[in-house]
Order: structure tokens, then C-alpha cells, then sequence
């Protein structure tokens, strides 16, 4: 079976209490960003503002934080997707 980071969109359904961890503007002017690391797995705890994952564009790095405390419940995008500002890339429920 694939590990969660090779097969993104998991069909578990998501509760519905669930957050979407989303990629933030971090001012890369259109530039392509990539998942470059995930630091969680689905079934992690993390705190908010702890971050969950790296995003990348040429030359520089940008953590994407948890954006409340709760369990990782799945992660959407794989490693090196290319993704832009808004993207849903994760989900959490709150603890």
C-alpha cells in the first residue's frame, strides 16, 4: 500500500469538524511553488501555528504552519505537487 505521501486524496471521508490546512499568499508573485516536505503524517497531533509542511520556490523555503491544534487527518497534495496560493493541501479536526 502507499504511504500517504504517494497517494494523495485519500477516500477516508473527512468528519465534518474538519479545517482545511491551506497554502498562504507568501508573496512569491506568481513564481511555482512546490511541496518540497511534509513534516506531518494523517494520525499526527500538532499544535497550531506548529508547521506541517514545506513549500518552495527557487531559492527559498516557506513553512506552512498548522492553522489550529487538532490530528491530521489527511494530506492532499504529494511531494514536489505544484501548488499556488488558496490550495487545500491538508485537513485537520480539532482536539
Amino acid at each position: 500500500m502507499a504511504g500517504p505521501h504517494e497517494n494523495p486524496k485519500s477516500e477516508i471521508p473527512l468528519p465534518k469538524s474538519s479545517v482545511a490546512i491551506v497554502i498562504p499568499d507568501v508573496g512569491a508573485g506568481g513564481a511555482v511553488l512546490r511541496v518540497s516536505a511534509w513534516y506531518v503524517e494523517p494520525g499526527d497531533s500538532v499544535d497550531a501555528g506548529e508547521p506541517v509542511l514545506e513549500v518552495m520556490i527557487p531559492g527559498v523555503t516557506c513553512d506552512v504552519p498548522a492553522p489550529i491544534a487538532g490530528t491530521i487527518t489527511r494530506l492532499d497534495r504529494p511531494l514536489d505537487a505544484v501548488v499556488a496560493p488558496g490550495d487545500v493541501v491538508a485537513w485537520i479536526v480539532p482536539k
